[in-house]
């Protein structure tokens, strides 16, 4: 049931309540929907919950693959993919109910001028890492850019907005005949006209980011659409002046063939670059996934010496008339699919539009169990894994104790004592424990987790009659495990570990 706030403006649906979640306030929209930050009643967390055109439910393709391949896109297991709790449709709206996190897109970063190399080569690494986890299961984001790009306080970068993934084999458009993304860094490919739709189309988009960070300017401009898509299609990105200029070069090459065969073959390549090396070509080892995209498209060949030298063009001028008279139907639908709400609003874009919100607003009264932030990178931030994780050992593995979920770090009972734990992290659905589980303790070195259900009463023991896993921390004392808390901050919480105390209450 969806109810309508009373105070919300045109357009706006804060203080609205659709089916579980009470959306608190828009934190962004774009052509693909409104995200709104949003407490989700039953699980009494916040959430980042993305709301798509109403027009996309209408259509029947797009509605069955959204929800097949945001399942799909829930399972990734990279700590740089933005976590999704939840997806699905309610009343005629579909959603996608993400993790919320504390900081700004990459456009916010850009705004502010060209990016700094070395922090350039980080975030694209990051982006790289979450993308080659995408294309190993077989799915393709189409929608890779700046606004897509969330970064934390601690520069940890998020790969947002897998609500347009592509899986192999399915085309680029909805059954209007509308191509779904964003055109400064749509690979020629995306405009029709021969090759597949696969990785290596997000290669050349990221690529196209890589460019943005070092230039501040969008590839190909931004005022003539028709210019726009002529350069992806005929014309070379222009000189940045810097060392990474081959790297571009190859990395939007129009062939698809001449690209990188992965993300993180461009992420080397810039890394070489910023150190000095020439980027290496490499043998073409790698082969697609199972069930993915062709591994033709993953096929090498040599590059162009002359990486400035615009690929023939082999198609006539009609395909850029055809584009172009595309993009105008797409204009003409006022409230399209497409240009649903083109531009950027001063909440920030449709970008982080998926999942951002101020780092003062994410931690609220509502939020008790959520799953929190990444791990800061400073080795300080947590305790040092030295003094937490058990030592290996060349012994048979024991039985597994229950609840166990057979990752290295065995399941945890700690005695309910009256000690206190800061806690990371909440797995609460059946089906992805073990893989949840496992994410959280990468990006948490150090931690354990345990089952609520065989823990001490002060924790909630089940949600919707299911275990809750939780990952956490240990304080030697309450002041410590408040100080993990603090600096870990997102949504962790602290608790006592005694049978008394009521659920839910923070100790610090």
């Amino acid at each position: 049931m969806t109810t309508q706030g009373e105070h919300s403006g045109p357009g706006d649906r804060s203080g609205s309540v659709l089916g579980p979640y009470r959306l608190v306030r828009r934190i962004g929209r774009g052509g693909m929907g409104e995200v709104y930050e949003a407490v989700d009643t039953v699980k009494d967390r916040t959430v980042a919950l993305k709301l798509l055109p109403p027009q996309l439910a209408d259509d029947a393709d797009y509605r069955t693959r959204f929800l097949r391949e945001s399942q799909t896109a829930a399972r990734l297991n990279d700590p740089h993919v933005i976590p999704i709790h939840d997806f699905g449709e309610i009343d005629g709206q579909l959603f996608l109910d993400m993790r919320i996190v504390a900081g700004q897109d990459l456009r916010a970063v850009i705004t502010q001028g060209p990016v700094a190399p070395d922090r350039a080569v980080d975030v694209i690494g990051q982006i790289a890492s979450a993308l080659d986890s995408a294309h190993d299961a077989g799915l393709t984001h189409r929608d890779i850019k700046p606004e897509n790009i969330l970064l934390d306080g601690k520069g940890f970068a998020y790969l947002v907005d897998f609500g347009l993934v592509q899986s192999a084999g399915q085309v680029g458009l909805t059954s209007t005949g509308l191509a779904i993304g964003s055109f400064n860094y749509m690979a020629p490919e995306r405009f029709g006209g021969g090759a597949p739709v696969g990785p290596p189309s997000d290669t050349y988009a990221l690529a196209c980011v890589l460019y943005e960070c070092l230039t501040g300017a969008k590839p190909f401009g931004a005022d003539s659409m028709e210019q726009i898509i002529a350069g992806h299609l005929h014309r070379p990105l222009p000189p940045t002046g810097t060392a990474f200029d081959a790297v571009i070069a190859r990395g939007t090459a129009k062939d698809p063939a001449q690209r990188y065969r992965t993300a993180g073959e461009l992420a080397a390549a810039a890394r070489a670059s910023l150190a000095g090396r020439p980027p290496a070509v490499p043998a073409p080892t790698r082969t697609a996934p199972v069930g993915s995209y062709d591994p033709t498209g993953y096929a090498q060949t040599p590059y162009p010496q002359n990486p400035y030298q615009a690929a023939p063009a082999r198609k006539s001028k009609n395909v850029v008339i055809a584009a172009i008279a595309a993009v105008a139907v797409i204009a003409a639908l006022a409230g399209g699919v497409l240009l649903w709400q083109s531009g950027r609003d001063d909440s920030g874009g449709d970008s982080a539009a998926v999942a951002l919100a101020d780092a003062t607003e994410t931690r609220t009264a509502t939020v008790t169990e959520s799953a929190a932030s990444p791990a800061p990178a400073d080795s300080e931030s947590v305790p040092t894994e030295s003094s937490t994780v058990r030592p290996a050992t060349t012994a048979p593995p024991a039985a597994r104790a229950p609840g166990d979920l057979g990752l290295p770090v065995p399941i945890s009972t700690p005695a309910c004592n009256g000690d206190t734990v800061a806690v990371v992290y909440n797995a609460v659905s059946p089906g992805a424990y073990q893989q949840e589980i496992a994410a959280a303790l990468a990006q948490y070195p150090g931690s354990s987790y345990l089952r609520t259900d065989q823990s001490c009463l002060s924790f909630k023991q089940s949600e919707n009659g299911n275990p809750i896993y939780a990952v956490y921390y240990p304080g030697a004392t309450r002041a410590e495990t408040c100080a993990i808390r603090d600096r870990i901050g997102g949504g962790t919480y602290a608790r006592v570990l005694d049978n008394s105390t009521p659920v839910g209450t923070e100790v610090c």
